[in-house]
């Protein structure tokens, strides 16, 4: 089976639909964040506040080209789109954009420490999300619309579209 790529912003709920669905699938998982900070030998946000985003965004797309196209889904950083090659690549695989609207994400979001562009008060995340949606869509094979969704219906829905 050809390989599932999961796209969305921060918080849409790629790593924790990604391990499920894995699972139902018998397939295995990947986490390009979870991939990242193992080469880097650190965590994101050290990588962030040492090396800046340009060094993340380095890192991010040798881990995207380097993930198997077969046998595995694989939940991806919610800027892997940002650099038009990632969009490149991505495009002609499964990719499954979990499209999630700015009140749910703040809400998931509300207590996470771990991201630094979530953290980032120079930033405004709600127009982040609005530039990234464009990108999305434009990579994504199909797109779930996740607010109104248990992870159980986002799954079958995925596996309904692929299996």
């Amino acid at each position: 089976m050809n390989s599932i790529f999961l796209i969305g912003f921060m918080g849409s709920g790629k790593s924790t639909i990604g391990r499920q669905l894995a699972e139902r699938l018998a397939l295995e998982f990947i986490d390009t964040d979870h991939q990242i900070e193992i080469q880097a030998k650190k965590k994101i946000k050290t990588i962030f506040a040492e090396e800046g985003e340009e060094a993340f965004r380095n890192l991010e797309h040798q881990v995207l080209i380097d993930t198997p196209n077969q046998g595995y889904v694989i939940a991806t950083g919610g800027g892997i789109i940002e650099r038009e090659e990632n969009r490149t690549w991505l495009t002609n695989k499964h990719v499954v954009y979990l499209k999630t609207n700015w009140e749910t994400i703040k809400k998931r979001l509300a207590n996470d420490d771990s991201r630094p562009i979530w953290h980032d008060q120079s930033r405004n995340k709600q127009d982040l999300l609005m530039q990234r949606e464009v990108k999305y869509a434009q990579v994504a094979s199909q797109i779930i619309e996740t607010d109104k969704l248990t992870e159980e219906a986002i799954i079958e829905q995925i596996i309904s579209l692929f299996v």
